[in-house]
């Protein structure tokens, strides 16, 4: 049994008391902290196990300061604010919550893609008016169209399976064959092939140093017009200023969810332009989802504690 955990930024209101219950089978004491508070209590010192968020920076101060720390839980799938590699050096696992939103996130990229080329929001406020004319709506069919999806993880995976049951030509991204959706009809190509030959595309790749602006304004240009282009993976891995500048010409749609990881400048220029599209981060955010989220979060504690960690990324 490990001695103390930390949560980190979390209200305890927000963890479920059931999550909290299973915790004491494994660790002794646990303590919620604000991450401004850490360097200067001296209380990493006591900690086995650190908890953070998505946002939360868990860097080599931190890691050097827990001198006792065994284990890194992020409640989320992205990682890129730990320093997952020097935390492997010191011999600390790190695990995130890999897979528990993939279907949530999958269904939404289809379902703004409906919204946007059905015209679905001027609909309903028409109709709310009590205008029920039908002339000035005319739609597009996503059957028959080309999906390109840069990354085929979990998620873009999915995206792919949906994408070719609708009828969809599809097209993907990876470092790697995927044989699973080869056999589907899905084709690998190079990622200029997926920027200049799709009509949509799907972005779906971890933020890390390889990718971040790996679409940069010499990609965004590839795009062809008309291209819907819907991101529902980290905004840094996206010239945003490039997207606005072809956005606000009309040449293409630009869709997404995250426009809390922009700057404000950023993302008010993003909502100024027309043909960007923004939603809050809700993607992921589905009744089973924030159920898989927390059974795979207290899931990977149990397991690293039976000695068989699960969900480690690094």
């Amino acid at each position: 049994m490990f001695s103390k955990a930390l949560f980190i930024d979390f209200n305890q209101e927000d963890v479920p008391v059931s999550v909290l219950d299973r915790l004491k089978q494994a660790i002794s004491d646990y303590e919620f902290v604000s991450a401004d508070n850490l360097m200067n209590s001296g209380i990493l010192t006591t900690a086995d196990i650190i908890f953070c968020k998505i946002f939360t920076k868990i860097g080599n101060s931190i890691i050097d300061a827990a001198s006792n720390l065994k284990y890194i839980g992020v409640l989320a799938t992205s990682f890129d604010k730990i320093d997952i590699e020097y935390a492997k050096q010191k011999g600390i696992v790190v695990c995130n919550l890999g897979g528990y939103s993939t279907e949530a996130v999958a269904e939404f990229v289809f379902a703004v893609l409906f919204e946007h080329i059905r015209d679905l929001e001027r609909a309903k406020q028409q109709a709310r008016t009590g205008d029920y004319t039908f002339d000035r709506f005319i739609g597009r069919e996503l059957k028959s169209k080309t999906l390109g999806i840069i990354g085929t993880g979990r998620i873009g995976s999915r995206v792919a399976e949906i994408g070719l049951g609708m009828g969809m030509k599809v097209i993907y991204f990876n470092r790697n064959d995927k044989p699973t959706i080869n056999q589907q009809g899905a084709v690998k190509k190079e990622l200029d092939e997926i920027l200049s030959q799709s009509d949509i595309i799907s972005l779906n790749l971890a933020l890390n140093d390889q990718t971040e602006r790996i679409i940069n304004r010499n990609k965004v240009n590839l795009l062809k017009p008309g291209c819907i282009f819907v991101n529902t993976a980290p905004t840094k891995l996206v010239d945003m200023e490039a997207v606005a500048d072809r956005a606000e010409k009309g040449e293409i749609v630009c869709i997404l969810d995250h426009v809390d990881m922009l700057d404000v400048d950023s993302a008010n220029a993003s909502l100024k332009t027309p043909n960007i599209i923004i939603y809050p981060p809700i993607g992921f955010r589905t009744r089973e989802a924030d159920a898989a989220r927390w059974e795979i979060f207290i899931s990977n504690v149990e397991q690293f504690a039976a000695g068989h960690p699960q969900n480690v990324i690094n």
